[in-house]
């Protein structure tokens, strides 16, 4: 994975970034949590990469994981697994992704037109994903995000 992967430019002139230079959406309040699918922690683990940063709180999440981050660079996840709930936000694809729909996370301010090619990164990401781990697509039918709109139409 690449280490700005999931990154948008625009973020950066839409008033997300603060006076310490974390986005909004990297600001996390006590008590969030972040969902790993299937797979994912495992994979992270056996290739080295650090989850020191991440607090589980569900082991068997429907077959993933329900964790908390508790990073002190969160934006950059003390160099650690940057899970694809984070790289997807502040979109997240449905069960009928197929189609091309997401939810959106409420704290983005990001129009759907901001996120045309965040939306496309997701979809290749989330095929790439399922590809590896088949039990990611019965996951997300199952899966509960907070804070997020209904489907829109992403492309």
């Amino acid at each position: 994975m690449k280490d700005n992967a999931g990154t948008i430019s625009t973020c950066a002139n839409s008033g997300c970034v603060n006076s310490l230079g974390f986005r909004r959406c990297c600001d996390f309040q006590q008590g969030n949590y972040i969902v790993l699918h299937p797979g994912e922690l495992a994979t992270a683990v056996a290739e080295g990469v650090s989850i020191a940063h991440l607090r589980i709180l569900d082991p068997n999440y429907y077959g993933g994981h329900k964790v908390i981050c508790e990073a002190v660079d969160s934006a950059t996840c003390d160099a650690g697994l940057k899970p694809f709930d984070c790289r997807a936000y502040p979109i997240f694809p449905v069960a009928s992704e197929s189609a091309g729909y997401y939810i959106k996370g409420h704290k983005c301010p990001l129009q759907p037109v901001h996120l045309m090619h965040h939306a496309d990164y997701v979809r290749n990401a989330w095929r790439e994903i399922v590809s590896r781990h088949p039990a990611a697509v019965e996951w997300l039918d199952k899966v509960e995000l907070v804070g997020y709109s209904a489907p829109a139409r992403y492309g």
